[in-house]
């Protein structure tokens, strides 16, 4: 089973960065323009009253220069004639290159937005399972809380709606559960804030019927127990609890658009349960006093296709 699940998340990974690896454009990262220039004398008065004198350039072309008078006849970039005498200019200089960095222009994938759409992936979840038990005239001790830590595999289908929405059905089986057994069923919905970037949150919700089992729950029943070694008091029975529930889930998503329509989605849910049954089968004819509640959290990774 740990096989199955190395292989999913490095299948994830994959596909992902080969993705993303190509989302950037082939564009060159830089452009050289080419002006004639003039370092022009220039002063301002700083907050102190202080007169400050600096160099500022001037960027296009210089039409004439008279070498004997030093006068400077230029055009700016703008097409702004200017006159300059000798004593207003630091320096002047034909054909200098200027380089400009180009950003890297992301190119945007197109994401989903009709159709039938299908998701797989892996969730792992913490599960605070508080058992509300109390002590009675047959029960002098039990477990009062349990937790479990399962990681799922999570499939669904949905249809999109818009490009921002989409509503579908969506489940999760524990895969990793040796003493215990999770899984759900049901109703998903997400929308997505801004579809029109390759990465953007999403606010997912979830209704669906849940199912837990486990075997571990332990109550010390008020008996004595005789050995050939001795007795003890008092009995300790493990109890195999079931409980059905209806499930919310609801949290905070990031969506990752790919190549091909896909796109990755990585989300964290919270979790409550609203108990519809539960049952205990204890080896005595009295059951504890029990009530049974869960919640948590879950932290998701899954492709859309």
């Amino acid at each position: 089973m740990k096989i199955i699940i190395t292989f999913i998340a490095i299948a994830l990974l994959n596909t992902a960065l080969f993705a993303q690896n190509d989302t950037l454009s082939t564009t060159p990262n830089a452009s050289v323009e080419i002006f004639d220039v003039v370092g022009v004398y220039r002063s301002h008065v700083d907050a102190r009253g202080i007169t400050r004198n600096y160099t500022s350039e001037l960027k296009g072309k210089i039409l004439n220069h008279d070498q004997s008078t030093g006068l400077l006849t230029f055009q700016g970039r703008d097409g702004k004639m200017y006159s300059f005498t000798s004593t207003q200019y630091e320096y002047f200089k034909y054909d200098k290159e200027f380089t400009t960095k180009i950003k890297k222009q992301k190119v945007l994938n197109p994401r989903k937005d009709a159709g039938i759409g299908f998701h797989v992936g892996l969730s792992g979840g913490i599960l605070n399972i508080p058992t509300g038990f109390q002590q009675d005239e047959n029960y002098v001790g039990g477990t009062t809380g349990g937790g479990d830590l399962p990681v799922c595999i999570k499939i669904g289908a949905n249809k999109y709606l818009n490009k921002n929405s989409s509503a579908g059905l969506t489940a999760e089986y524990s895969l990793m559960g040796s003493n215990y057994t999770y899984f759900n069923i049901g109703a998903r919905f997400q929308y997505l804030y801004n579809p029109n970037k390759n990465s953007t949150f999403y606010f997912p919700a979830e209704l669906k019927f849940s199912h837990y089992q486990a075997d571990y729950y332990v109550y010390q029943y008020n008996d004595t127990t005789y050995t050939d070694n001795g007795k003890t008091w008092p009995t300790d029975f493990n109890a195999e609890v079931t409980l059905n529930a209806v499930e919310l889930n609801m949290g905070q998503g990031v969506s990752f658009a790919l190549k091909n329509k896909r796109s990755l989605s990585l989300e964290f849910m919270l979790l409550k349960q609203f108990i519809l049954s539960q049952n205990l089968k204890i080896p005595v004819s009295v059951a504890p006093k029990t009530d049974f509640n869960l919640y948590g959290a879950k932290l998701s990774l899954f492709m859309n296709f």
